[in-house]
């Protein structure tokens, strides 16, 4: 087994999570990348490309086939980690949708919510959930939820801010919720050394919103990196972005 700390980044093929795997291949080599990912096939070569564009910096890097909307399959990607490496040190819960613009009129706004909620707050909080065993295995746990200031009650209930609009309900109250996941696992965990955080990547152009965004995915994974390398001195139970911290 590795004496790198094993990170596992849920949805981490393609998008922010695969932006977050290469950041930290690329300037923390003391970590080994597991890619999460529904698809197996997509996976590997998300893997396999990492490995070569970041060959100069011989990153540890694998893939681990993980729905999160099955508990199945999560049970068994803890399985496959547990054997390959008997522990987790961070848990990077990225994996999202977005279909408030996607399937607008396609779909009835129930089977919106329930798929928007079933990846971004089930599947987050049953992963989470079942990977607390594996994550108490080490001396330095962390865990991450990629959530969104389009989450920020505070901001939404500001007619001053932009924040303040009747747009992607369904997306919206989905990261709400998620935001108090992580606060319900950070009261849980932190007296047990867990570093439990929330980071908004920011307005970033990837697959969740057709492409539609100012940042770069570069910029977007910076805070998810410097949340999921936190020293033991490091902050928890917070919601921030690149540029500070964010109101509920």
């Amino acid at each position: 087994m590795t004496s790198k700390a094993i990170v596992l980044i849920t949805g981490a093929n393609r998008g922010i999570g695969y932006g977050v795997a290469r950041k930290l291949a690329r300037e923390h080599p003391n970590y080994h990348i597991i890619i999460g990912s529904r698809d197996a096939a997509q996976g590997r070569e998300a893997a396999s490309s990492l490995l070569a564009e970041e060959a100069s910096s011989s990153p540890s890097i694998s893939s681990v086939e993980l729905d999160v909307t099955s508990d199945t399959s999560i049970s068994a990607a803890r399985k496959t980690i547990e054997t390959e490496h008997g522990r987790l040190d961070v848990l990077i819960n990225n994996a999202g949708i977005a279909l408030d613009v996607k399937e607008k009129g396609k779909i009835s706004l129930r089977t919106m919510m329930q798929r928007t909620y079933d990846v971004n707050v089930f599947g987050a909080s049953v992963v989470t959930d079942t990977f607390i065993p594996l994550l108490e295995k080490s001396d330095n746990p962390r865990i991450v939820f990629v959530s969104s200031t389009l989450g920020s009650l505070t901001f939404a209930s500001d007619p001053s801010t932009q924040y303040s609009n009747e747009l992607f309900p369904t997306y919206r109250s989905s990261k709400t919720a998620l935001n108090m996941v992580m606060l319900y696992y950070n009261s849980l965990l932190h007296k047990k050394g867990f570093k439990v955080n929330a980071a908004c990547p920011g307005y970033i152009a990837t697959n969740l919103n057709s492409f539609h965004g100012r940042g770069t995915v570069e910029e977007g994974s910076m805070n998810v990196v410097r949340l999921a390398v936190l020293g033991k001195d490091g902050e928890t139970g917070t919601f921030s972005a690149s540029d500070g911290v964010r109101p509920w």
